[in-house]
């Protein structure tokens, strides 16, 4: 099972830690998504929650407390199979400084993360109110910083929702760096448009 798997990689590649974060797949009209409370290191395939899209009814368990916002996606966006939320060191940092990653540091940033990664603004996490937050910014992009909080990316897949996860925390290290040098400076807008225009 890719939950199973992907969960695996975000821990052993530091991007998730203790029992933080959380991960989904779309299967048909259901979503499978990881257990309120586990280590995404160690996760088994029976520990895996299935809950209606439709619905939001769950079976098989207790299901994360992010719940509504993974609905929320998938509801808002039928392309997206796959959907991951973690606390990664830098997005993180980032996030509580009510700052965002700049995608057009890198020609690699833009194709991968898309021209903007919007900052969700702050909502206690497991709330309606914080998938609402999220709902008005989801059609618009495929990575997102949750202030105050941590990050979310989304895929046609798990794996393409993980390597995006990947990207967004090198870039939010990249930014991070670049402030301490206080050097750096994103493409200019014609090279943007057109790494944008290569990439499309």
């Amino acid at each position: 099972m890719d939950v199973v798997r992907y969960g695996r990689l975000l821990y052993e590649k530091g991007l998730t830690s203790g029992t933080g974060g959380n991960i989904s797949a779309r299967v048909g009209d259901v979503m499978m998504i990881t257990p309120s409370g586990t280590c995404k290191g160690m996760l088994d395939p029976t520990e895996l929650v299935t809950v209606d899209i439709a619905t939001g009814r769950a079976v098989g368990g207790r299901p994360s407390m992010e719940t509504p916002f993974h609905l929320t996606v998938y509801r808002e966006r039928p392309d997206v199979r796959g959907v991951v939320h973690t606390h990664p060191r830098f997005c993180t940092a980032l996030a509580c400084a009510g700052m965002t990653v700049d995608p057009a540091l890198t020609p690699e940033g833009l194709m991968v993360l898309g021209r903007k990664v919007p900052l969700v603004p702050y909502a206690t996490p497991g709330t309606e109110a914080l998938a609402e937050a999220l709902r008005r910014e989801v059609g618009g992009a495929n990575a997102f910083l949750l202030a105050s909080h941590g990050a979310i990316s989304v895929g046609k897949d798990l794996k393409d929702a993980f390597h995006r996860m990947e990207t967004l925390e090198a870039h939010a290290e990249l930014q991070y760096r670049l402030a301490l040098l206080g050097k750096g400076r994103p493409l200019s807008e014609e090279e943007a448009e057109r790494v944008l225009r290569e990439r499309a």
